[in-house]
């Protein structure tokens, strides 16, 4: 690790704005807990109609994430001054449609202060799926299509826009190309580094957050041609845009850390010149009485009950050179 003196050389705007757009079902909330335990200069969950208060946050936090779509983001922030580097996961088509699918059981099945805590609409949609037979083609096929807007090429909406399907192939690997990293289920662990914190979470490849334990209904349908040709056909631009990231090369990931963490301290990972760091009242308070003679002793007392964070910088960290490349130019609809 090494010591700053220079308080601004971890200051927020000296560092691109991570934009995570979470497209649901897709790992999202793995993502969300890697974030914030690198830094909790972040702000998740972002929605609704979010532009004032984005671009507010989007000055004071390292990351925002939240279901919004990539052009909702760029709107909002289309005025901002720092650099932004965007990024998403996704999943196979056909396994995020199941997935989708078994939440709407998962919701209900988590007793009925959570299912009420959903919206009416959330609710309507989960007993039409829960009361659907899931052995009867016709009865899938006549759900999926009645929600189409929710089920069908929902991830190509999210990372691609509205547009998505008037838009050529190379108008989507141009699209995909301006992210700085999107990962599938397959290589998720690899989108964390990408992110370039001079820290990451232990074990970090093993983490898997709101992962379903079973499904709840039969998926094996979802198998049959007659399946696969209806998807195929209503929810080609989402098979599409899963083939173009898959073949996408992203130079993020041999990025070196080049971005301040704020981890948790633990007795373990215990840093005395990273805890004072990161910690100013405590520094000070050392300066000013003797109640604790280290910033260990604070840690003791009081520190880990109230789960303080240290700062690590990384070595890259000094001078002009410590930003990622800028990112490509935002998309959006003229």
């Amino acid at each position: 690790m090494t010591t700053f003196s220079d308080r601004s050389a971890h200051a927020v705007e000296r560092f691109p704005l991570i934009v995570f757009v979470h497209v649901p079902k897709t790992g999202g909330s793995t993502v969300y807990k890697v974030l914030w335990s690198c830094s909790h200069r972040g702000l998740g969950h972002c929605e609704g109609n979010p532009r004032p208060k984005l671009l507010d946050a989007a000055g004071r936090h390292d990351w925002l994430m939240g279901h919004l779509q990539r052009e909702i983001f760029a709107t909002s922030l289309i005025s901002l001054s720092r650099p932004i580097e965007y990024f998403a996961t996704i999943r196979e088509p056909i396994s995020q449609i199941l997935s989708h699918l078994n939440w709407q059981f998962e919701i209900y099945n988590r007793g009925p202060i959570f299912f009420l805590a959903q919206n009416h609409n959330i609710q309507l949609i989960s007993n039409e799926v829960r009361a659907t037979d899931f052995s009867d083609t016709s009865s899938v096929i006549a759900l999926l299509f009645r929600y189409k807007d929710i089920f069908f090429n929902f991830q190509a909406r999210m990372i691609l826009g509205d547009d998505f399907a008037t838009i050529t192939w190379s108008e989507v690997a141009r699209r995909v190309a301006a992210y700085t990293f999107i990962a599938t289920m397959e290589n998720l662990s690899a989108l964390y580094p990408a992110f370039g914190f001079a820290q990451l979470p232990k074990q970090v490849d093993e983490l898997r957050e709101n992962a379903a334990q079973k499904y709840y209904f039969d998926t094996t349908l979802f198998q049959s041609q007659e399946i696969l040709d209806f998807l195929a056909q209503h929810h080609s631009h989402d098979f599409r845009l899963y083939d173009c990231v898959q073949k996408a090369s992203w130079s993020a990931q041999e990025r070196r850390p080049f971005r301040p963490a704020f981890p948790f301290v633990t007795a373990d990972n215990y840093e005395e010149q990273a805890y004072l760091d990161g910690n100013p009242d405590v520094a000070k308070a050392l300066k000013r009485h003797r109640t604790w003679r280290s910033g260990r002793d604070h840690f003791t007392a009081h520190g880990h009950a109230e789960q303080r964070r240290q700062l690590i910088l990384p070595c890259e960290a000094v001078g002009p050179s410590m930003h990622a490349p800028a990112p490509s130019p935002v998309y959006l609809k003229q």
